[in-house]
């Protein structure tokens, strides 16, 4: 048996809602085909890398530090390892519940697929499912150091009013049509900086990776948007 919790939030977990003011600024044509190709590449493909993911201080700063091992296959479903912690995040793909697992806590919380979504989570956008030139005015920056040289930084807002986030970052490889790094910024100050190395595209991976068995006697939390 498991003990059941539901809970009615909206935007907890570096939540995106993409109810946004429309922005006139457009990318330069350059960017806007790299930006397509990207999102060509990431609804066709499966993916596996490591991540590294830094909470950072208002000032910039690293709080904490997490890192595992990300694998992404479409259409949008996920599977995150958190080797630093033992966590688990799986996402099943579009319409279907998103769970993550905490081990220490032997606590499951069940994201609706209401909220398991673009307009819930920007780290779907990894999974392909989106589109960031429709739902995103986007521009080129220089955030920081890249994490490698030639890579382009590009600093996207959302185009509607009633975002639970203020913008998000991308740094990719235009080489390799390749998303190294996202960082969220949310509307409460907080900011959330993941970084991807050791990207493999089409590794072939199972589709056991994506399904998730609750345990017996977890404690369960139902998030709903």
């Amino acid at each position: 048996m498991w003990n059941v919790r539901r809970l009615d939030i909206l935007g907890t977990i570096a939540t995106v809602c993409f109810l946004a003011t429309p922005q006139q600024q457009e990318p330069a044509p350059g960017v806007r085909l790299l930006i397509e190709r990207i999102q060509d590449k990431y609804q066709q493909t499966e993916l596996q890398a490591r991540f590294v993911q830094n909470r950072l201080s208002r000032l910039g700063r690293v709080i904490t530090t997490v890192e595992g091992d990300l694998y992404i296959s479409t259409p949008g479903r996920m599977r995150w390892e958190y080797s630093t912690n033992d966590q688990l995040l799986i996402a099943g793909g579009p319409g279907r519940e998103m769970y993550l697992y905490l081990p220490e806590d032997n606590q499951v919380q069940v994201m609706q697929p209401d909220f398991a979504n673009t307009s819930g989570m920007p780290i779907f956008y990894l999974s392909g499912r989106g589109n960031l030139l429709r739902d995103f005015s986007i521009q080129v920056v220089e955030w920081g150091a890249p994490l490698r040289r030639g890579n382009v930084q590009l600093e996207l807002h959302p185009r509607r009013s009633g975002a639970s986030f203020e913008r998000l970052i991308l740094e990719v490889n235009p080489l390799q049509e390749m998303i190294v790094r996202l960082v969220i910024y949310d509307n409460l100050r907080n900011t959330l900086d993941y970084q991807f190395h050791d990207v493999q595209f089409d590794p072939g991976l199972s589709e056991e990776l994506f399904e998730f068995e609750i345990p017996e006697g977890a404690d369960v939390i139902f998030i709903e948007g």
